[in-house]
Order: structure tokens, then sequence, then C-alpha cells
């Protein structure tokens, strides 16, 4: 158990710099668009969907970004949280 601890808390530390990486990319495109849901601002940052929906809760964490609203999403037709920058 300590070691797989000790191999999570290594590739929790391996990924930071893409993780700061990737959260500076959604501040901007969130920066540009004001509001959107993880697609929408996937596609304004030019990343995949994945990328940014796995950041988001933990931004939220953060309190770098705010779940503002919900709305159908015109993809999956399920509904989508709308995200934004918070001050």
């Amino acid at each position: 158990f300590l070691i797989m601890n000790q191999n999570s808390i290594a590739a929790h530390e391996s990924i930071k710099p893409s993780k700061e990486n990737l959260h500076a990319k959604i501040k901007t495109a969130l920066k540009v668009i004001e509001k959107g849901t993880f697609r929408e601002i996937a596609k304004q940052a030019n990343l995949q969907d994945m990328q940014v929906w796995r950041r988001l809760s933990e931004m939220e964490r953060m309190n770098i970004i705010s779940n503002v609203s919900d709305k159908r999403c015109a993809v999956s037709g399920r509904k989508c949280s709308v995200w934004i920058l918070n001050n």
C-alpha cells in the first residue's frame, strides 16, 4: 500500500506542470467566451473535451471558476454545467 501511495504521489507530481498549463488555457478560453460548457471551453482553448472536463471540478475547488447554470448539450442532449471565471 505504501508503495502504491508513493507511486500515486509521484504520478501526481509528474503531471502538475501540464495541469497548470491546462488551467491557464481554460482560464484564457473563459476570458474570451465569458462562460461556457466543457465542450465550448475545449473548442475555444483548442483542447480535447476530456482535457477540460477533467480539470473543471479541481478548478472549482481552487475557486478559479464557478458553475453558474446548466444547459442542454447540443451533442449528447444531456444537461451540461455552464462555467465562468471567478474574479
